[in-house]
């Protein structure tokens, strides 16, 4: 987790646990919200570390949300849920870059609220 905080800040010294809980909350990772209508998707970039698990969630009026994990650089599927079930969750199979899209499958309504995040987020 530590190192996913203080990727891509210049350091110097020693970085304690207080000083990284005192990053301004931009610089701390966060969820990813989007709206979402039946057929739509969205992707997000995101670094996880080996066996991170990637998530969504969606608000009462979703039925089904399919995840799927690429390899950032390769383009290459490495995992997914499709399950029909609205909190679908993959794993990173290693430590990287990837590309994850959430899939709006069935929404009840015109648009869904759809959340989707990470063990430490990104």
């Amino acid at each position: 987790m530590i190192h996913k905080l203080a990727k891509g800040l210049c350091l110097v010294g020693m970085v304690s646990l207080g000083a990284i809980a005192m990053l301004p909350l931009s610089a701390q990772a966060q969820s990813r919200t989007t709206f979402l209508s039946g057929g739509e998707s969205e992707t997000y970039e995101g670094y996880f570390l080996a066996d991170e698990s990637i998530y969504a969630d969606c608000d009462a009026d979703c039925v089904d949300i399919d995840i799927y994990l690429y390899d950032a650089y390769t383009g290459a599927l490495v995992a997914s849920d499709v399950a029909m079930d609205a909190s679908p969750v993959v794993f990173a199979p290693y430590e990287g870059d990837f590309l994850v899209e959430t899939s709006m499958v069935t929404c009840y309504h015109a648009i869904c609220e759809v959340w989707t995040d990470s063990d430490y987020g990104f």
